[in-house]
């Protein structure tokens, strides 16, 4: 891992507001909440121990979706559900907002998924998701390796623990602007609002050179909107 003074040399001390991404969507998604929401989150998975993406007492309800059986243990949702992959085993026009972090990317069929957020989505309402932009470079070697090679490297590069949960297939099927906006719109959502993003480089801090080079990109595609297409991740929002 790289030293801990070179990471605080160009983000400051870990958590810096500035380039905590996880800070930056859970805040989004906390302007739209309140005390009586009911909230979906799909693909809720296990307890993720973080209070920035705990929403549980500070909206009506809050319900985790998720194909893993390992979502009834998540003691930080109200209510859990496990899905077929296909359908929600959720009521019509039950929520206030729906969201996804870092789960999109897993949908294999992305046309059937939005219109089932579509169908349980309150009118009016939103689903935001956070995911990584396929044009970027860490979405091009995760997409050119086999699923063995991230089940070997991904967890370690990210410096998580090593009873850590693999990670799951990815197909990123949903993860350009122009598919978003065109599934968006033909599975019946009024309006997409999408952000290109890139914070540090977190994949990259397992070695000093791939680290500064992460960084020397990261500057690079904030210096200018025309490198926005460039940028790690995709912040969405689409109303129903």
């Amino acid at each position: 891992m790289i030293p801990a003074t070179l990471h605080r040399r160009f983000y400051g001390e870990p958590g810096n507001p500035k380039y905590n991404g996880t800070l930056a969507f859970y805040s989004l998604i906390r302007r739209h909440i309140h005390r009586n929401s009911v909230v979906l989150n799909l693909g809720a998975g296990p307890p993720t121990d973080d209070k920035i993406r705990i929403l549980k007492g500070e909206v009506a309800e809050i319900v985790g979706a998720d194909i893993d059986p390992v979502v009834l243990t998540n003691s930080e949702l109200d209510r859990a559900v496990v899905t077929d992959g296909r359908t929600l085993p959720l009521a019509n026009e039950s929520f206030d907002l729906a969201f996804c972090d870092f789960v999109i990317e897993h949908v294999e069929q992305p046309a059937a998924f939005l219109a089932e957020v579509h169908r349980v989505l309150k009118p009016g309402a939103s689903f935001f998701f956070r995911t990584p932009n396929l044009l970027h470079y860490i979405a091009l070697v995760s997409r050119a390796t086999p699923h063995w090679f991230h089940a070997a490297v991904a967890n370690r590069a990210r410096d998580l623990a090593d009873d850590a949960h693999e990670p799951w297939p990815t197909f990123y099927r949903l993860n350009t602007r122009g598919t978003i906006r065109r599934l968006a719109r033909q599975t019946g959502f009024q309006r997409a609002e999408l952000q290109m993003v890139e914070y540090e480089p977190m994949y990259l801090m397992f070695h000093t050179i791939p680290f500064l080079a992460g960084v020397a990109y990261e500057r690079t595609v904030n210096s200018t909107e025309l490198f926005a297409g460039l940028r790690a991740n995709i912040f969405g929002r689409l109303v129903k």
